[in-house]
């Protein structure tokens, strides 16, 4: 008999242990969910979204920046225009016979092409 008060009382314990826990979580999953915290949290994530977008604009107009400092060096390096000379070039492979050949056009079939006179 005492094994049976004994394990009644566990349960007993368990179960109100376990149900006090459940409301608890319940009213805090509640408490989240209130318009009140949804409109601070939503506050608080919009501010960080603009300062995230700011951020990375910031950073994008960099690489461009870098990026059209090493382009437009490259097109400063290949063309010549004032006083200063040409940057030298190493020696120019000597030209060989060229081959007729196709040009390559953008679309078209086969069957549109003119002969070749």
């Amino acid at each position: 008999m005492f094994k049976r008060i004994f394990w009644l009382g566990t349960g007993v314990a368990v179960g109100a242990g376990g149900a006090f826990w459940a409301k608890r979580k319940v009213e805090e999953t509640v408490e989240q969910y209130l318009p009140e915290q949804v409109a601070v949290r939503a506050a608080e994530t919009a501010k960080g979204l603009g300062t995230t977008v700011r951020a990375a604009a910031a950073e994008g107009r960099e690489a461009m920046r870098t990026t059209e400092a090493e382009l437009r060096a490259r097109v400063d390096a290949r063309t010549f225009v004032g006083d200063a000379p040409a940057p030298a070039r190493g020696p120019t492979p000597a030209a060989g016979p060229r081959r007729a050949g196709r040009v390559a056009t953008h679309g078209g079939s086969s069957a549109r092409r003119r002969p070749r006179s």
